[in-house]
């Protein structure tokens, strides 16, 4: 291994000191898998218990939000999937990854000297630029959520010149930022610790926009929010309780938005 590469993410090295009850219990390890979703997805169709994770070195087919590709090479970045089964109905499911995002903003934070950014509703950013991104998919039954599958990506060690062309402008690594390496043992246990305390929150308290809030980098700016068959244009407010981003017209007229990319106006 050259220096950018790191020791494995091995679950007992992950568990050594993990502090939690329910997630990361049991963590399945991968060298290399297709995707930690698609496995993870597997398990609790299979009656995998809530917290398990799965962790890959790589994968081959690796994706984000609206099946684009993650970019996945070995022993540098964090993949990670988790199995959750929250108790609460189908119409609260995107809080998970409202919540998710939070408890990702605030590890990367403890790794940086200032504060990253969410672009909703599920990356995170660093200086303008794509780090993290969460990917949550739900089995639901009636009024009833089944599973819900959390997936992670986080690019931690990986360096400029390694980073596809097609993505080099608008990602970036924490090694990048801070051209420090990254123990990502270290900041795997602490994302899953951060992970049971906002979802427990979450459960117990329901969602509250006020955390969130604190790392939406547009709020009060002009942004276009393009809707796939249309785009809108306007101030972004913040979220409302449910998650939707909250868009002011010019003329005062506020637009709840369910999805969508922001982008600066």
């Amino acid at each position: 291994m050259d220096e950018g590469f790191s020791p494995p993410l091995l679950p007992n090295e992950i568990q050594k000191g993990l502090e939690t009850l329910r997630l990361g219990r049991k963590i399945h390890y991968f060298q290399e898998i297709d995707s930690t979703n698609a496995y993870a997805w597997r398990l609790a169709q299979e009656g995998a218990e809530e917290g398990e994770i799965v962790v890959a070195e790589s994968q081959t087919r690796g994706r984000g939000r609206k099946g684009r590709p993650w970019f996945s090479p070995p022993y540098r970045n964090l993949y990670i999937s988790l199995i959750l089964r929250p108790r609460m109905p189908p119409i609260h499911a995107p809080q998970i990854t409202l919540m998710a995002a939070v408890a990702l903003a605030e590890t990367v934070e403890s790794f940086l000297s200032f504060t990253p950014e969410i672009k909703w509703p599920n990356d995170i950013l660093v200086s303008g630029k794509k780090l993290g991104g969460i990917l949550t998919e739900s089995s639901c039954e009636g009024e009833r959520i089944l599973f819900v599958v959390l997936g992670i990506g986080v690019n931690l060690n990986l360096p400029e010149e390694l980073m596809p062309e097609a993505i080099r402008h608008s990602a970036t690594s924490l090694f990048m930022v801070t051209g420090k390496k990254v123990d990502r043992v270290a900041f795997a246990r602490r994302l899953i610790q951060s992970l049971e305390r906002c979802y427990e929150d979450l459960e117990q308290n329901g969602f509250s926009p006020g955390r969130w809030e604190s790392y939406f980098g547009l709020r009060g700016k002009r942004v276009r929010v393009n809707m796939g068959d249309r785009y809108v244009v306007g101030k972004a407010l913040g979220i409302d309780a449910d998650g939707a981003l909250l868009l002011e017209d010019e003329e005062g007229t506020v637009e709840k938005i369910i999805s969508g990319d922001v982008l600066p106006a």
